[in-house]
C-alpha cells in the first residue's frame, strides 16, 4: 500500500554481489506492475536525471505527447502537454514540486513512480532526493524508492542528519551464495539447454565461483560459450571458462577497485595478501613493520571503499574473492 515501509528499500553488498542486476530486475517487474521507473546512478545531477527519466519513460502513456507545441494550451496544471512542463513550471518549480506534479499526472493513467538509485552515497543531491521522497510519501503519492550501495557508503547515508528516516527502510544484505545452491542452479541450467555435465564438473564449477555472484555469472556464461551445442562440459572447457572469467574479473573488478587507491593503500593490501586468509591486526602490523594506530587510516579507508571487511574485531579479510591472489601475481610480474 501507499506509504508502506517496504516501498523504501536499501540493498547492501560489496562489489559483484548483484546489486545492479537486482535493480534491473526490479525495474522490469515494476513496469509490469504499472510503475514508471527512473533508474539512475548517484551523482550531483541526479534530481534532474530522475525527472527526465520519468518524463521519457512515462510519455508513452500520453498520446498527445507526439503533438507539436505550437498552438497548444496548457493541459493539466503545470504541464504544456503530456509530461512536458509548462515554461512557468519549468522555471519556477524545484525537484520536489515537479515530482509531485509527475506523480499526479501519472496517477491519472493508473501509474505509480519507482526511483532506483545505484551506488548510493551521502551528497547534497542524495539529500534533495530523499527529502522530497519523504514529503511525497507524506502527501500519499504512489511512489517507491530502492537504493543499492556498498555497506559503508550506505552507512554514511543512514548516519546523515537529513536522511535518518531511511533507517526505517527495509534493508536487504546481499552476500556470497552457497556453493551447493550454485551447483544446483548450474545443473538445472546446463541440462535445460542440452549440455551434458558430470558431477565432478559441477563440483568444480561451483567451487570456482567461491560463492561470488558475479563469478557465478561469468563462469556459467563462458561454459555455455565454450561447450558445443548438445555437447559435454570437459576439463578443457572449464579451463577456458575459468581463464576467461578471471580476465573479466581483472578488467571489471580488480583494476577498478585498485586504480583509485594510493600506493600506500596497495602496500597495505599486498601485506594482507601475503599474510593469507583472515588477518589479525597484530600480524598485519608486523608484516608492515608498523606499530600502534598507524595503520588505522588505511584500514578505515579500505573498509569504506568496500575492498576489505572486518568479520570480527581486530581481524580483516578481502571482500572480493581472488583479489589476494591477483595482488600477489601482480607483484611477481
Amino acid at each position: 500500500p501507499v506509504g508502506a515501509r517496504s516501498r523504501c528499500t536499501l540493498f547492501l553488498g560489496q562489489r559483484g554481489m548483484g546489486k545492479t542486476a537486482l535493480l534491473l530486475e526490479l525495474s522490469d517487474r515494476a513496469q509490469n506492475e504499472n510503475y514508471v521507473v527512473a533508474r539512475v546512478t548517484a551523482h550531483e545531477g541526479m534530481p534532474q536525471a530522475i525527472i527526465e527519466q520519468l518524463q521519457l519513460n512515462g510519455s508513452r502513456y500520453f498520446s498527445e505527447g507526439k503533438r507539436k507545441l505550437t498552438g497548444i494550451r496548457a493541459g493539466a496544471l503545470g504541464f504544456s502537454f503530456g509530461l512536458t512542463f509548462s515554461e512557468t513550471a519549468e522555471r519556477q518549480y524545484g525537484f520536489r514540486s515537479k515530482m509531485s506534479l509527475l506523480c499526479d499526472r501519472l496517477a491519472e493513467k493508473g501509474k505509480g513512480v519507482l526511483i532506483l538509485i545505484d551506488e548510493v552515497r551521502t551528497s547534497p543531491a542524495m539529500r534533495e532526493v530523499a527529502a522530497a521522497y519523504q514529503e511525497l510519501v507524506g502527501d500519499r503519492k504512489n511512489i517507491a524508492i530502492a537504493m543499492a550501495g556498498l555497506p559503508h557508503a550506505v552507512s554514511g547515508v543512514l548516519n546523515d542528519n537529513v536522511l535518518t528516516f531511511l533507517n526505517r527502510a527495509t534493508k536487504v544484505e546481499l552476500g556470497l551464495i552457497s556453493t551447493n545452491l550454485i551447483r544446483a542452479y548450474y545443473a538445472k541450467a546446463f541440462r535445460s539447454i542440452g549440455i551434458v555435465v558430470s558431477d565432478a564438473i559441477l563440483d568444480r564449477a561451483a567451487q570456482s565461483t567461491h560463492g561470488f555472484p558475479y563469478l557465478m555469472q561469468l563462469i556459467g556464461y563462458y561454459i555455455t560459450q565454450y561447450t558445443p551445442e548438445n555437447g559435454t562440459i570437459t576439463d578443457k572447457v572449464m579451463d577456458e571458462a575459468e581463464n576467461a572469467a578471471m580476465n573479466d574479473m581483472d578488467d571489471n573488478v580488480f583494476k577498478p577497485i585498485l586504480n583509485p587507491l594510493s600506493d600506500n593503500d596497495k602496500i597495505f593490501l599486498r601485506a594482507m595478501a601475503q599474510c593469507g586468509g583472515i588477518v589479525s591486526t597484530a600480524k598485519l602490523q608486523a608484516a608492515l613493520g608498523k606499530k600502534g594506530p598507524s595503520i588505522q587510516p588505511y584500514r578505515k579507508r579500505l573498509l569504506e571503499a568496500g575492498v576489505i571487511e572486518s568479520p570480527r574485531r581486530g581481524e580483516l579479510v578481502f571482500a572480493v574473492p581472488y583479489l589476494a591472489e591477483y595482488l600477489l601475481l601482480e607483484k611477481s610480474r
